[in-house]
């Protein structure tokens, strides 16, 4: 899963499709501090109940394809078949919105127009729900009545003139839902239809008690005024303690205040969640956020949502909302950004890899919504594959994961691989990787859409083990493969997973710190680097610095390197060494920092991993029973090594999510896959099952 920080340093380099102008005001908390104003004291309730906590997907409802989900299923559409075949001769069909105002009964027209010169259209994005027995709403179109979900009949209606025709691409409308035909032909076409359009209308519905989206979209508007004033580093916690004439003017909510739940509440709506609407973001000529009469730019929602999560998270932990909501706005943001300088090195296993958190009602199209947009951006057939919502789910995985590999010439698809239990008849390979199921742990081969590896190491040292072009041969549902055998996994840690709220996907706040602890305190006794201080790696580095690059899988971020993570490690795990210590990296290390750095290293000898981890399931079941009243005090302390300690925590806990430390015969560390069990042999090479061996 990405971090905040990647992101925005990503996006804040100004290559790309969000852009930030220069600030146009010298921020105030860049200037001395004046004295500190009075104490001020606020009591948030942290985790009242939420009741759509508690809504899951429905997964006993029959799979349907993106483009069935907006009609009710009593519609009956009469259609007149497509032209097709040539690109210069593709036809596609527009529903012409009559006008209309008010209550007035929704009427359109579908008419054909050639993809190559359709004339202004929008192109409509919503999130669909699944088909009812009966009718949610009517609509009538050439002259017969539809029945429609009513998200969609509220979308045509805020988006209906009222003295012109409008033209829209809706999906359910636009495709004959029941000619599998046009159906296959059409979903390709996709990305040209959404690129082509003028705009993209996203419509996440009218506003609701429990769903304030209106006042979600004016937080985030008015975080990204703040940007345009003062520029990507908005210090929250400066204005709300020393300038809060600065947070009057801004227009923000007081900081107690219940609508800073709503942004919570607007990323966690299920149209962020959907696998189709990627490409109908990533491929916009502009996009905008639609609800009630509301409408906010997409580059406006992206900067306020970077800004704002980076800080307010911390002083407002109930706007925090589930992991999978989460990383999916953060890939998506960071899709849309990249894609506007993309180029051939694109490849549809980084899409693929990109948003496994995402949702589609058919497995299929965990697939298939990225046939278009990969055509469209990296200007490549996406290897032969085409789209038949005849063959069955596994013989789709099955035919793209040998395709991805014949194609790329790389294994990096088998890091994205491993059993799980689906609902097919037939359990996958083992080496094919399950797109139905939602992952959270980035697989070492992970590639941004740009081409790029998150992680940047080699663990083969550029020595290739394949003896041909293709790194693999093909017999059946088999793969063979070469390599070198290195060394033998001699045992495996713990799982690297975290508690949850119940009846949530969202994490448990109060066990977070106490959990972590445990698992590398056990990851430590198991690595032997608790053995001695002194011990040394087999390479001849120490242990403790061998252990923490492996646990940040060889990739410091350089905004933590003001203290050392192997020196932090080292204070905090042996007490001794806490008072022969006299920096910190660029900083004095106080007394105050020692007695802390004390207190925690006897804390953990003396409770062990055992008692954090009782202590993190007793904070949980507390959290579970009743809400959290936290204080939050006006005091200010600049940005130090107190941050960088909180950036250290943060990382290592994304980049390990999910995986295991495993240690070898002959001593070496590596990070794996949470299936990984002792004794296996690690094959010398890049894509092995065990991820990577740090030599």
């Amino acid at each position: 899963m990405l971090d905040i920080t990647y992101v925005i340093d990503e996006v804040r380099r100004g290559s790309g499709g969000i852009q930030l102008p220069a600030p146009t005001e010298v921020p105030p908390w860049m200037e001395p501090l004046k004295a500190p104003p009075p104490l001020i004291r606020y009591k948030l309730t942290v985790n009242p109940p939420n009741p759509q906590d508690a809504i899951q997907p429905d997964k006993t409802s029959p799979p349907s394809s993106r483009a069935t989900d907006g009609i009710g299923t009593k519609s009956k559409l009469e259609y007149t078949r497509l032209a097709g075949g040539a690109a210069d001769n593709e036809e596609i069909r527009l529903l012409r919105l009559l006008p209309g105002k008010g209550a007035a009964p929704l009427k359109c027209e579908l008419v054909h127009v050639p993809l190559a010169s359709p004339g202004e259209y929008d192109a409509l994005s919503y999130c669909w729900g699944q088909p009812t027995p009966t009718p949610q709403a009517t609509l009538h179109c050439n002259g017969l009545s539809v029945s429609v979900t009513s998200n969609l009949a509220d979308a045509l209606s805020a988006f209906r003139l009222p003295e012109s025709p409008r033209s829209l691409w809706v999906d359910a409308l636009c495709i004959n839902q029941e000619d599998l035909t046009e159906k296959e032909h059409q979903v390709p076409l996709m990305g040209r239809i959404y690129r082509g359009a003028s705009a993209v209308r996203i419509w996440l519905g009218n506003d609701t008690p429990s769903q304030p989206l209106t006042e979600a979209l004016g937080i985030l508007r008015n975080v990204h005024r703040l940007c345009v004033r003062f520029g990507w580093d908005l210090d929250f916690c400066f204005i709300l303690f020393f300038d809060r004439q600065l947070w009057k003017e801004s227009g923000l909510p007081d900081i107690a205040d219940d609508a800073w739940r709503s942004v919570k509440h607007l990323i966690q709506m299920p149209w962020f969640s959907r696998t189709w609407i990627i490409q109908e973001v990533v491929l916009s000529r502009g996009a905008y956020l639609h609800s009630n009469s509301t409408s906010l730019p997409w580059t406006e929602f992206c900067i306020g949502f970077l800004v704002l999560t980076r800080e307010m998270f911390l002083l407002r932990v109930d706007m925090v909302p589930t992991m999978s909501a989460y990383a999916q706005v953060l890939e998506l943001i960071l899709s849309y950004h990249k894609a506007r300088v993309a180029s051939t090195s694109l490849k549809l296993l980084a899409f693929l890899e990109n948003h496994r958190v995402a949702h589609a009602s058919d497995p299929r199209d965990k697939i298939y919504a990225f046939l278009g947009m990969h055509e469209e951006l990296a200007g490549d057939s996406v290897y032969g594959i085409v789209p038949s919502y005849l063959s069955s789910v596994r013989e789709v995985y099955v035919d793209v994961a040998m395709k991805i590999i014949q194609h790329a010439k790389n294994l990096d698809v088998l890091g994205m691989a491993g059993k799980r239990v689906t609902g097919m008849d037939d359990e996958l390979p083992s080496w094919v990787p399950d797109w139905s199921k939602g992952d959270l742990t980035s697989a070492l081969s992970y590639k941004t859409i740009d081409g790029t590896y998150l992680y940047d190491f080699n663990a083969t040292v550029n020595t290739s083990a394949a003896s041909s072009s293709c790194p693999a041969i093909f017999e059946g549902d088999q793969i063979q493969l070469n390599g070198f055998c290195f060394d033998e996994v001699a045992t495996v840690g713990d799982v690297a997973d975290v508690l949850l709220r119940k009846d949530s996907t969202a994490i448990s706040v109060t066990a977070v710190v106490p959990q972590t602890m445990a698992i590398f305190l056990r990851w430590l006794r198991q690595s032997g680097s608790l053995e001695h201080v002194r011990k040394r790696y087999p390479d001849g580095r120490g242990m403790l610095e061998a252990f923490m690059e492996t646990i940040f899988l060889e990739n410091i971020p350089e905004s933590i390197t003001a203290m050392n993570p192997a020196t932090g490690l080292q204070l905090l795990f042996f007490p001794s060494q806490v008072f022969k210590q006299q920096r910190l990296g660029e900083d004095k290390l106080s007394i105050v920092n020692k007695i802390h750095f004390l207190f925690g290293g006897v804390s953990l000898r003396l409770v062990g991993a055992g008692g954090f981890q009782w202590l993190a399931r007793a904070a949980k079941r507390i959290e579970d029973k009743r809400p959290l009243n936290i204080p939050i005090n006006g005091k200010y302390a600049p940005a130090s090594n107190n941050q960088s300690q909180t950036f250290q925590t943060a990382y290592v806990r994304l980049r390990s999510l999910y995986r295991r430390l495993f240690v070898t015969k002959s001593g070496y560390m590596g990070m794996a896959n949470h299936l990984l069990s002792a004794p296996l042999v690690v094959v010398y090479g890049r894509h092995d099952v065990a991820e990577s061996s740090k030599s």
